[in-house]
Parts: C-alpha cells; structure tokens; sequence
C-alpha cells in the first residue's frame, strides 16, 4: 500500500513498456504520453531526417498509401521512403538508412515514409494525448523532455515481425533509467526488465550490443551493417521528435 501511496503523491511520472503495439492494454495510453521506439530503423531515419532538415515525416501503413500522399503533395515537395523485410521498396527515392537522409537529400522536403514496423507502431499509439518518436540517436534530449512530464509515460517498442526485438528493448530500458535518476515510479514489470537488459548488456561497443539481437543479425545479412553503426550511436543528435495530427506527421518539437 505504501508503495501505491508514493505513486500517487510522486511529481515523476508513472514510466510504463509495451514491448509491441498489440500488447498495448485496451485505452492505456489516453491522457498520457507515449514514445515509440523502432532502432533497427525507422525510428532512426526519421530523427536523422528531422536533423537534416526535413520539413516533416508523414507515416503510412501501405506502400500504396504513401505513393499516393505523395502524389498528393506539391510537385518536388515530398520524397518516398521505406522498406518491406529489410529492403528499399522499388520506385521509391530511399530506403530506411539513415545515413541517406542528408541536408542535400530531405532538406526543407516532406518525408513520406512506410515501414514494416515502425509505422504501424506509430499509428497504434496515437490514442496518447503527446506522442514522441525516439532512437539512440536523440535519447538524451527525449529524456530530458520527458523529466518535464507529469502524465503516465508508454514506451512503445515496434518489434521485428510481431516479436519483440532486443534494440528496442534496450532503448526503452536505458529511458526507464535516465527517468528512473529522477526517482520516476514504475508503471509495469516490463520497464524493471527492459531497465535491467540495458544495465546488463555487457559490451561497451554499442555496435557490438546490437548487432547481437534478430535485427542486426537480419540487417547485416542484407547487406547493410553501416546503418547499425550509426543507430548505435548514442546522443550525436540534439532534438526531440514529435508527432502532430490532422495530417499525422512527425516534426522537430519546440
């Protein structure tokens, strides 16, 4: 009982996991905040894109919804970018690297993106009433905006293929411990066990930590090793992202 008093009196927000979208509970994330977290990649391109200029990211379930979006916005406004099991989409302008999206290739552009993973999760955790987008990249100015909070927080893990991944798991784990530094109470079991994975990931090479899980091993296998070097890094990008509505999109915040 005394640990339910504390929380209740605590100016720290209650710091929940859902380790994937579906195992969000039924109306959770209403009044709340909610970070969605897809390291392995597009959580990590849209932050890269955001740093590189782009005007904004627009989300998209299908490959046929993002091409006509696309085709919708101002000619040589928007770019096409996504990827199904790992690899470019045909016809679109970029995959889901981060190191493509450069100042030269999205800057001041519309983003329209599609992804295996990471858009649905996105989608799924709009019943939140703020809603941010994370990567390793950008942890410590996600941390920092979240300290601000005083609604529940959901870190929303995107998985690989409806299973839950070990990156995302480890970025949700190392934000549940930079707010856990402001005394934030725990929501669930799985905040004490993603924290406890990213305490206990061993290596000192980010790379090497994850590059061990299914989605490293699957992204070397195609081909493209260079993009988890650069997801592995930690804190090289100083901005939060967050997601707007009506359109649904994805800018720098304030």
């Amino acid at each position: 009982m005394g640990t339910r008093e504390s929380r209740r009196v605590s100016d720290s927000p209650l710091v929940y996991v859902h380790l994937l979208p579906n195992l969000i509970p039924a109306g959770s994330l209403r009044g709340g905040v909610a970070v969605v977290l897809d390291v392995l990649r597009a959580t990590s391109v849209m932050v890269q894109a955001l740093d590189s200029g782009a005007e904004s990211i627009r989300p998209c379930l299908e490959i046929a919804d993002a091409q006509a979006l696309a085709a919708e916005l101002p000619a040589g406004s928007a770019v096409l970018a996504g990827e199904r099991l790992g690899l470019p989409i045909e016809g679109f302008d970029f995959g889901n690297s981060p190191g493509a999206f450069t100042r030269e290739s999205v800057g001041g552009k519309t983003v329209v993106m599609t992804t295996t993973n990471g858009t649905k999760a996105i989608l799924a955790a709009l019943d939140a009433e703020v809603v941010y987008i994370a990567a390793f990249l950008n942890l410590a100015s996600t941390v920092r905006r979240l300290r601000a909070e005083k609604r529940p927080v959901h870190l929303v893990g995107s998985g690989t293929n409806g299973l839950v991944s070990w990156e995302d798991s480890l970025l949700a784990g190392a934000i549940v411990q930079g707010l856990a530094g402001t005394h934030a109470p725990i929501g669930n079991d799985e905040a004490l066990l993603t924290a406890a994975a990213w305490n206990g990931r061993g290596d000192t090479d980010p790379y090497a930590v994850l590059a061990r899980g299914y989605g490293g091993r699957r992204v070397t296998e195609i081909g493209l090793t260079p993009d988890i070097k650069r997801v592995a890094e930690v804190d090289t990008i100083d901005l939060v992202a967050r997601v707007e509505r009506d359109p649904t999109r994805i800018v720098r915040a304030d």
